[in-house]
């Protein structure tokens, strides 16, 4: 079982983790420190308050300290993002797919935590060795590393990273998770590499009074 973290969010005393694929929902939540409030994601770029979430379609939720203390994504080779404001003791959770990237669910979530002094943890997702597109797609998302025929190879990591710093956050606040979910089986549950097969991975963050 592992809890993977980012030193930046430790530092700032938000806690927070990144499961493997071995880390149940219960042990994730003991590790943030209470229930985990989660919404039904649907790769767009919709934001909502934690405490205004019950049964609402996003891929961003966002709590304030003395509301809701801890807030999710699920992920199988999507992008899980957590942001935390330094100012207010606020976080968001954000499930960036291709789809929600190029829709702006990373500007969206930042948006409704509120601009400031924000830090922000980039999880383990499929990377840029493996997230194969068509050249179409890859051209609306960018960061392509390279191309086969037809096929565009993507860096997802980067783009998420590039869109935190056109929001403002320089690079000495944004910290990367590692770890590739396709490449690393033994690690990560990947839909790409296992199909409907393919569990998920709940990560996570609390506030912070």
């Amino acid at each position: 079982m592992a809890l993977l973290r980012s030193p930046l969010l430790e530092r700032a005393g938000f806690p927070h983790a990144f499961p493997t694929r071995d880390v149940g929902d219960a042990e994730l939540a003991a590790a943030v420190g209470g229930r985990i409030v989660q919404v039904k994601q649907v790769h767009g770029a919709r934001a909502v308050r934690a405490e205004e979430s019950a049964g609402q379609e996003a891929d961003v939720v966002v709590a304030r300290p003395g509301a809701v203390t801890a807030v999710g994504v699920r992920v199988a080779d999507c992008v899980p993002v957590l942001v935390a404001s330094t100012e207010t003791g606020g976080v968001a959770a954000i499930h960036a797919g291709w789809r929600g990237v190029v829709a702006g669910v990373v500007p969206a979530g930042v948006e409704l935590l509120g601009r400031g002094a924000l830090l922000a943890a980039i999880g383990p997702c499929i990377g840029a060795c493996c997230f194969e597109v068509g050249a179409d797609v890859g051209e609306r998302i960018g960061f392509v590393t390279r191309r086969a025929g037809d096929k565009a190879y993507v860096d997802l990591r980067a783009a998420v990273r590039a869109q935190l710093r056109a929001l403002g956050l320089a690079d000495e606040a944004i910290d990367d998770v590692p770890g590739c979910t396709k490449h690393e089986p033994d690690r990560f549950h990947s839909f790409r590499r296992d199909g409907a097969n393919s569990g998920r991975m709940l990560a996570a963050i609390a506030t912070r009074a």
